[in-house]
């Protein structure tokens, strides 16, 4: 590594580093979110998607923190400035690419484990949806007006759900 290039080495190192953070952050929300669903807390729901939306707008922000740092260093080290971590790691070599690798894996994982709980959840989420329009449906159902007699005068048949009322007022 080029002595010039230490500063932005340190600026990379320091955003993946935050971005860490934040990404183990997420990833106990979204494990968090998941008991929350079950039990059917809606303001341990709201608060929970509150913290998830604050990491993630940190996280974006810490995302263009991190291109600019890895545009400096490139620039720095004589690469072009669209250079992958991969290969800034294969580019500086020895310890510092060593390091690269080894936070480039941690976010990677962190980023799979976070996709995984999310489609868990949206799992339960579609699940609560569908039972939640069932049963809409079913009280929406009960409620319709149900004509017992017909326009001709005739009685009509007895519907065959349960809970029709009828008025013996005339």
């Amino acid at each position: 590594m080029k002595p010039e290039s230490r500063d932005s080495y340190n600026k990379l190192e320091k955003s993946l580093d935050e971005l860490i953070k934040v990404y183990r952050h997420i990833l106990q929300v979204v494990r968090n979110e998941r008991d929350i669903l079950i039990s059917v807390n809606l303001n341990e729901l709201s608060e929970s998607n509150k913290s998830k939306e604050v990491a993630f707008v940190k996280a974006r922000q810490l995302e263009e923190e991190r291109q600019v740092a890895a545009k400096e260093l490139a620039t720095a080290e004589g690469l072009v400035e669209t250079t992958k971590l991969v290969e800034f790691a294969r580019h500086l070599g020895g310890e510092p690419g060593d390091r690269l690798r080894s936070r480039q894996s941690v976010l990677e994982l962190l980023l799979k484990r976070v996709r995984e709980h999310n489609q868990h959840n949206e799992i339960l989420v579609k699940s609560a949806l569908e039972n939640v329009t069932g049963a809409i449906g079913s009280i929406r159902d009960q409620l319709r007006d149900k004509p017992t007699y017909k326009k001709s005068g005739g009685i009509a048949a007895r519907p065959a759900e349960s809970g029709q009322l009828v008025s013996k007022e005339v």
